[in-house]
Order: structure tokens, then C-alpha cells, then sequence
């Protein structure tokens, strides 16, 4: 039987995307296609017309289009499926069904990106948001939408870990380049953090030269590191105690399930997807109060009964064998 060919469009390529590019092209033969944006309308619109160009030239030969968010990038592969009767999906990661108006966060925070993305709701064939509170914002935007939440997967090999007893680390993973993302992920909360416990070293991966300076005055127990190569990572993840997802939004948190399977005792605020991943394994809070998270931290920061139950509980929600078969059953 012949492999159905696949159009794989993206803006970055990130680990849950790289995963995605991974499970299709175990069964079909799939192209990547970076839309490149930059800063300025002009900029994103010459990569539009690049991506125009592509899609005249080669859109018809797929047999179904796959993209990685709502946004200016999607809309017009999902019109050419359209056009030519093809399947599209489009994965809802957050960011592209958000509005956090405090901070210009959000496709519908912008009404340019809005129009973009709201019309790519409108003419895909099946959305896949990646945690059910998106869906849910989902279907406030277009009630019609087609949609069926299926989590992203994670490489349980790959993410792993065999020592429990662990410094006392706290860390937090999130590429930041602006003050936006910063808020949105809680960094400034991470901070604060830091200042209660003094006796743990914290560590922020990810954060570039041009927000270093919004932690300032930077506490003695905190380290700003750029972003890592994934086997620095994963060391990280296996010798720190505690992972704190600290966000104002949030989707599924892809980080945070990592450190999970590297036996990282999870702690987080309640939104998006953050209380249903950590579940009885760790500490998501409703309101921002980080007393309540020192106490539980320097209580548990060794728990190993906790570091099995949080490893425990990714391999039992987030099995990619789930999104291998679904994907599967739609392309095929």
C-alpha cells in the first residue's frame, strides 16, 4: 500500500513538534515547511507569499496538510486543502486560541492575527487541541469548529532517570526573549520564589540576554542559562528535586511533562492543563500565594514515592501510542 504524503507545516521546531514529524513519518512520506516570521507586518508578509508560492507550486500534490498552531502561517495551507478536497488538521497549542490583554498576549490579542486564525478555525478540517481547557476556548471562538483533544506525546526512553536522591534544585525551562513571554510563563513569579527559599538553588533554562534584565536585582540563589541542547536538558531535569510551572496560560505544559518522567516533583498554578498533569503528584495552587508553595516544597523536595508517581502518571495520560494510532486512523 502506497504511504499517504503529508505537508507538515511549522514555525519552530520544537521538541512536541519534532515528535509529531516523528509519529508521521513512521507511516507516511511527510515534507516540512518552516514559515519563517519575522518582526513587522512586512516581514510576515513576504513569508506568506513565500508560503503562497510553495502551496501554488506543490499544495495539490498531498494528500492531507498538517500544522502546528493557529496562526498567520495556517491559514493558507488549510485553504488549499480545501480547495483541493483534502484533509487538514490543525494542533491548538495555546497561544493561538489565548487573549491575555495585560500583556498583548494571544493570536486574538492582535486583530490581523485574529482574522488569521479565526478563519483557519473556520475551514480545517479537525482541530487537535492538546488539553481539553483549549478546546474549550476553541469552541468560544467558533462553536462550529471541529475539534478532539489528543495530548501530545513524550519519549519515555529518551526522558528518564535512576537517582532519587537529588539537591536541593528548583528549575523551570521556557525559551524567553521578551517581557511578554516572560509573564505569560511566570518567570517573575519563579523569581519570587527564589527569594523565600534561600537554602535551594533555582534555575530559569531559557532565558535569552534581552530579559535578563527584568530579574534584576537577581537573587544569589538564582541562575539565568539560555536555552539547552537536549541532553543538557535532560540532565537538568535528572538533577533537580522540584519543576515549578508557574504560568498565568497555559495549554498542555510539554516542559513540565518531561521533568515529570525525569522524576521532578511537579508544582504549578492552576491553569490550562497544569492541575490535570501533576494530578496527586506534586502541588498545583489557585491563586499566586508562594508561601503555600515553600512549605509544600521544602517538605517533599525528596519525596521518592513522589518522583515514581509523577513518572508513573505521564506514561499513563501521555502514552504517544494513543497519537500514533489516531493519526494513523485520520490519514490513512
Amino acid at each position: 500500500m502506497e504511504k499517504p504524503s503529508v505537508l507538515f507545516v511549522y514555525v519552530n521546531y520544537s521538541s512536541f513538534v519534532k515528535a509529531d514529524f516523528e509519529i508521521l513519518s513512521s507511516f507516511a512520506n511527510v515534507t516540512k515547511y518552516q514559515f519563517k516570521p519575522g518582526k513587522g507586518i512586512f516581514r510576515t508578509g513576504i513569508e506568506l507569499f513565500r508560503e503562497l508560492f510553495f502551496l501554488i507550486l506543490n499544495g495539490f500534490k498531498y494528500d492531507s496538510v498538517f500544522v502546528w498552531f493557529g496562526d498567520y502561517h495556517s491559514l493558507l495551507p488549510v485553504l488549499f486543502a480545501k480547495l483541493f478536497n483534502k484533509k487538514s488538521f490543525v494542533v491548538i497549542g495555546g497561544y493561538d486560541v489565548s487573549t491575555l490583554a495585560a500583556y498583548n498576549y494571544g493570536a486574538f490579542s492582535n486583530p490581523i492575527r485574529a482574522f488569521f486564525t479565526r478563519n483557519t478555525f473556520k475551514n480545517v478540517g479537525l482541530c487537535f487541541p492538546v488539553a481539553e481547557a483549549l478546546k474549550e476556548k476553541l469552541l468560544l471562538i467558533n462553536p462550529k469548529a471541529k475539534a478532539e483533544t489528543l495530548a501530545t506525546s513524550h519519549n519515555s526512553e529518551k526522558f528518564c532517570f535512576s537517582e532519587y536522591d537529588r539537591p536541593r534544585r528548583v528549575i523551570t525551562v521556557s525559551t524567553t526573549e521578551n517581557h511578554q513571554r516572560l509573564m505569560v510563563k511566570g518567570l517573575d513569579r519563579f523569581r519570587e520564589l527564589a527569594t523565600f527559599l534561600p537554602e535551594f538553588e533555582f534555575i530559569i533554562i531559557g532565558a535569552t540576554d534581552a530579559v535578563k534584565a527584568y530579574f534584576e536585582p537577581v537573587p544569589v540563589n538564582l541562575s539565568l542559562l539560555p536555552p539547552q541542547q537536549f541532553d543538557q536538558l535532560t540532565q537538568y531535569y535528572q538533577n533537580s528535586s522540584i519543576y515549578a510551572q508557574l504560568s498565568r496560560s497555559e495549554g498542555l505544559p510539554n516542559a513540565l511533562c518531561e521533568a515529570m518522567l525525569c522524576g521532578c516533583i511537579p508544582v504549578g498554578t492552576n491553569v490550562g492543563d497544569i492541575q490535570i498533569t501533576i494530578g496527586n503528584t506534586g502541588l498545583a495552587i489557585e491563586d499566586w500565594n508562594p508561601e503555600i508553595l515553600v512549605e509544600f516544597i521544602r517538605s517533599n523536595h525528596n519525596n521518592k514515592q513522589l518522583r515514581d508517581e509523577a513518572r508513573t502518571r505521564i506514561l499513563t495520560r501521555y502514552n504517544p501510542e494513543i497519537r500514533i494510532k489516531r493519526f494513523k486512523e485520520l490519514m490513512a
